[in-house]
């Protein structure tokens, strides 16, 4: 079920699963990004989603402000979500694939679910929907 759709974001629920998967198309206005991810938090936040992917591979590097925003206004509510895993998949762009893995390694340990980096789409929803191996 499509949940939003713009030019440059896509957001679906998947009920099978219970996945939101959040795909980036490009480039955006500060506003716009920030609009969109305050979106992705509130949704996950009303529909109680465990699993969601984050498919960053087509947003290119975000400007600095917006990068300083991220590490610290959304990552204070991330960290609140209801999730039990959250894959990112990782930019093409170098700049945003660099902004990534900064938001990775400053925010490590702070997660209270499991989150991974991955290539491609497919091994990431097989990632969050497969249960854990005792």
């Amino acid at each position: 079920m499509v949940l939003s759709s713009t030019p440059f974001h896509h957001l679906e629920h998947y009920p099978a699963h219970n996945v939101v998967v959040s795909q980036w198309y490009g480039p955006c206005s500060s506003q716009e990004y920030r609009d969109t991810l305050l979106q992705f938090l509130h949704l996950i936040e009303t529909m109680h989603i465990p699993y969601a992917i984050a498919d960053r591979r087509l947003l290119p590097g975000i400007p600095a402000e917006d990068a300083h925003w991220t590490l610290n206004e959304f990552t204070e509510r991330f960290i609140r979500l209801p999730l039990k895993r959250f894959a990112l998949l990782n930019a093409f762009d170098p700049l945003a694939e660099e902004q990534t893995r900064r938001f990775l390694e400053k925010e490590k340990g702070m997660f209270p679910f499991e989150i991974k980096l991955f290539e491609d789409l497919t091994s990431a929803y097989d990632w969050l929907i497969t249960e854990k191996k005792a």
